[in-house]
């Protein structure tokens, strides 16, 4: 095999992998925006304080800092439409507390289903 032919056939299969893979991680993701505001917390914190929450949670947890990660970790296992995703949020917040997937955030122990929310909201109107 030419050395030519060798190059162009591997830049080839490399473009191949790269491509797909980069699309993966860097496409922007679509989610409902009443995904970002955590229900039970906001009867008790005003927005400005479920921002600054969510920025904490960013700081604690940097490879959760982007809103594409972020909407991806709280839509896993969801189901769709947006009565069906909050309800499948509520039953996350849920699970969070009995099985101990707790985070303490500036003294407040959230379930990290509802730190994501604060963070995904946090990054929603930081913009």
């Amino acid at each position: 095999m030419k050395r030519r032919n060798f190059i162009l056939i591997g830049s080839a299969g490399i473009a191949a992998v790269f491509i797909p893979t980069a699309y993966y991680y860097l496409k922007d993701i679509k989610f409902d925006k009443t995904l970002a505001q955590p229900q039970f917390l906001s009867m008790i914190w005003d927005t400005s304080m479920i921002s600054t929450i969510g920025n904490k949670y960013r700081l604690q947890v940097p490879n959760e800092k982007k809103e594409s990660s972020l909407a991806k970790l709280l839509l896993a296992n969801t189901s769709t439409g947006s009565d069906a995703s909050t309800l499948s949020i509520n039953q996350k917040i849920k699970k969070d507390f009995e099985t101990g997937n707790t985070v303490t955030v500036d003294g407040w122990i959230l379930s990290v289903t509802e730190a994501r929310q604060c963070a995904l909201f946090s990054t929603i109107t930081s913009k």
